[in-house]
């Protein structure tokens, strides 16, 4: 007696041959049938797509139906081949792995998202920077992601002092030890390609060093004045990447960042009185050959007396801190290393800006505390010269 040849069903066929009832090849994107009749081939299943591959022939396949397991009823194999899975695999690479979720990541992202981006801002045009456009860069940029993580991280620590707050800090550190890593490889090559991500990643470092010290105040690592001289050195870089791929920044999606229009805001009396005197001791110094730096550290004065405004206007917002720390010439610089008293003294007026700042979580104490180290430091001569900033500051 004959046997019926027998031949798999499949429900993946085009629309078109179901609907004549054909049999369908199944050949994407459009079958031999629609091809012949020159008709527009329309798939809604997406199987065969994600599996290519004839079934075995039967007593061919190269594994055994699981134990317990039932029949298929739908006709042909139960199991998919591994040959089909791995062609799938090697063409689509390990997107189909099911590779498992890294929830905190993805935690750490939607703080960047919703919270995190927004200490870098100083208006709502920088704020579009920093929350899509600076995490785009990082897609494709390994070190800013790692620093958009750690910030995201130190962040969390921060405002979950209860939930995990060691672990977020381990995981920030973590996660800014690799990205200065990598960063540190491109400092010697940056152009077009990784200008933005470079820049990006100065920024956050700075912040980050300024708000990892507060967390870690219980350590050899808090507030200090030889901490925050590293960490204007530190803010120094920015100025570097900037100068390297200047005209490509300003004109790129970051060119709001360089939009720096001061806020129509009043700025203290007594503020533009400190000011001046330092803009006077500057000149008076400056004639004076046996005192280190005078005219040189003109700069850092001028530089304060400008974004001044936009610490009233704000009084949480991290423009002044940042936006002078970049600013810092190299020539102040080398004065604080060396702790030239007026180096000093114009820093002791920086701490007045950091001391109206320090309800952003990431200042805090820092101007309180740099500023008592450098009264301690000073002798009575240069200290008649912070009696404003200790007023602010101190008292």
């Amino acid at each position: 007696m004959a046997t019926r040849r027998s031949h798999q069903k499949s429900r993946h066929g085009c629309s078109n041959c179901k609907r004549r009832k054909v049999k369908c090849d199944e050949t994407r994107p459009c079958c031999q049938n629609c091809t012949q009749r020159n008709d527009t081939c329309v798939y809604i299943s997406p199987v065969p797509f994600v599996f290519a591959g004839k079934p075995e022939k039967p007593g061919r396949s190269s594994s055994k139906t699981a134990r317990g397991a039932k029949p298929s009823t739908e006709g042909g194999s139960s199991e998919i081949s591994s040959h089909a899975v791995n062609n799938y695999i090697s063409v689509l690479g390990t997107t189909t792995a099911a590779a498992p979720l890294n929830l905190d990541h993805l935690e750490l992202e939607l703080q960047w998202i919703m919270h995190t981006h927004k200490l870098f801002a100083r208006n709502e045009e920088t704020r579009k920077v920093w929350e899509i456009p600076v995490l785009q860069e990082a897609l494709h940029t390994p070190f800013l992601m790692h620093g958009i993580l750690a910030i995201s991280a130190l962040h969390l620590a921060h405002i979950r002092q209860y939930e995990r707050q060691t672990e977020w800090l381990n995981i920030a550190i973590v996660h800014k030890s690799t990205a200065l890593a990598l960063f540190s490889e491109q400092l010697h090559h940056i152009d077009e390609s990784n200008a933005r991500a470079m820049m990006s990643f100065a920024g956050i470092a700075v912040v980050f060093s300024f708000a990892s010290a507060l967390i870690c105040s219980n350590s050899d690592e808090g507030p200090s004045l030889e901490a925050l001289a590293d960490i204007l050195i530190l803010a120094r870089g920015i100025q570097t990447v900037v100068g390297q791929a200047k005209e490509f920044l300003r004109h790129s999606n970051f060119a709001p960042l360089f939009d720096v229009t001061n806020p129509e805001v009043a700025v203290p009396d007594d503020v533009l009185r400190a000011l001046d005197h330092l803009e006077r001791l500057n000149a008076q110094y400056g004639q004076q050959p046996d005192i280190q730096g005078g005219k040189s550290y003109e700069p850092a004065i001028r530089s304060m007396k400008e974004l001044a405004p936009f610490t009233y206007a704000g009084p949480t917002s991290l423009t002044v801190v940042g936006g002078w720390a970049i600013r810092s010439s190299p020539e102040f610089l080398e004065g604080l290393k060396n702790r030239e008293p007026f180096s000093l003294v114009i820093l002791a007026h920086f701490c007045v800006f950091l001391h109206i700042t320090r309800e952003n979580w990431c200042i805090g104490s820092w101007g309180r505390i740099v500023l008592g180290e450098i009264l301690q430091i000073l002798d009575a001569d240069w200290q008649c010269h912070i009696k404003w900033a200790v007023a602010q500051v101190l008292r």
